[in-house]
């Protein structure tokens, strides 16, 4: 599938980064959930490092990244390697968010 086809206009990259935000609020709320009733570790060393220092500091980092790339596509001209790479994002981000839902299930 060739990025430029899926991510052909602003207005597309917008809503596939909205989505990204969607997928990173996600995935901070259950890794916090994992993490609080001890089914699961923070597996990147550095978030691990933000969790046990500030949780908050925590949310705040998950969901400001995704945030600042949307304000970042309002105000620059998207090159080749944007979609390229939001849609690697986003892939990532949803294959996280099924490992969460497994466990999750797992658990209930």
């Amino acid at each position: 599938m060739h990025t430029k086809l899926v991510f052909n206009s602003n207005k597309t990259l917008f809503k596939a980064a909205t989505f990204l935000l969607v997928l990173a609020i996600l995935d901070t709320f259950f890794t916090d959930y994992g993490i609080r009733n001890d089914h699961i570790t923070e597996a990147n060393p550095l978030m691990h490092f933000v969790y046990e220092t500030s949780i908050p500091s925590f949310y705040a980092l998950k969901i400001c990244l995704p945030l600042l790339l949307l304000f970042l596509l309002t105000k620059l001209k998207p090159n080749k390697y944007i979609p390229i790479l939001l849609a690697f994002a986003i892939i990532l981000y949803t294959f996280v968010l099924f490992q969460h839902l497994f466990w999750v299930t797992l658990l209930t």
